[in-house]
């Protein structure tokens, strides 16, 4: 593994073949893709894409946005023929990538509708992921990180621990937790819980919270205390998601940001 790391560094790119190929010579260890945009592209598109992968040499070790808006996993009557077709779909592209974690953030399409209860909602993602989602995730060895969001995106799972307990309702070994220090930043999240959740994590994100901006050396944000808890919880991964004004520039500035205060 490069640098002697225990823990893996990539960004959220998409499908953008240019920050695919920057990314290939900063010294990443892979990308995040969008699941939803494998899903749903065409075979012509995909095919483009898949050869990306393979001509710049960079894994494709992840995808977020797991599923669409227009998909609503606690409907009153969800349409599960239509659901299970399309986490079919998602699994498998994910596997012709490459991929080893899904991220379901997906805050539009498993947010509860009025009138609904919040324990009625999480019992029908429960459902959607033990019944539906797990499965596939054993199909194709692609483990699913659930994505605590923040109570502005989604009402809810919003904290870690929210994650962990639907985690632990789903009660298969695929099916695990993400950390976002984003979200956990405007949650209030303790980083001291975050390191006791050793096997839980399976996947994190990592941004400067205060603007959602990649992280830089000396942009006055520590990183330290969040690296150092997904260490201590065995989490294998971390992809930087947000934004930049310079990708060129930024992304190699964000890994040496993230790598000096891993160390």
């Amino acid at each position: 593994m490069k640098r002697g790391l225990t823990m893996r560094f990539g960004i959220c790119v998409g499908t953008d073949a240019k920050k695919i190929e920057i990314l290939s010579r900063t010294g990443f260890d892979y990308f995040e893709t969008n699941t939803t945009d494998i899903t749903t592209a065409g075979d012509a598109d995909f095919s483009e894409f898949a050869a990306c992968i393979e001509k710049f040499g960079l894994p494709c070790e992840a995808a977020n946005c797991f599923v669409p808006g227009e998909i609503r996993l606690c409907a009153v009557q969800p349409d599960y023929k239509t659901i299970s077709e399309y986490v079919q779909k998602a699994f498998l592209r994910a596997s012709q990538c490459g991929v080893k974690t899904i991220v379901f953030g997906s805050g539009k399409a498993r947010s509860v509708p009025e009138g609904m209860k919040t324990g009625e909602a999480f019992d029908r993602l429960a459902f959607f992921l033990r019944e539906i989602v797990a499965p596939q995730a054993e199909r194709y060895a692609i483990d699913l990180a659930i994505e605590p969001l923040n109570k502005n995106e989604c009402n809810i799972i919003n904290s870690v621990p929210d994650g962990i307990e639907l985690a632990d309702a789903v009660g298969q070994k695929r099916v695990k937790t993400l950390a976002d220090l984003y979200h956990m930043y405007l949650e209030d999240d303790s980083m001291e819980a975050l390191a006791a959740t050793k096997g839980k994590i399976i996947h994190a994100h990592i941004a400067n919270p205060v603007e959602r901006r990649f992280p830089k050396p000396g942009d006055g944000f520590d990183f330290a205390p969040f690296l150092g808890a997904l260490k201590s919880a065995g989490c294998p991964r971390c992809s930087v998601e947000a934004g930049c004004d310079d990708f060129a520039a930024d992304a190699p500035a964000a890994l040496e940001a993230i790598l000096g205060a891993n160390a």
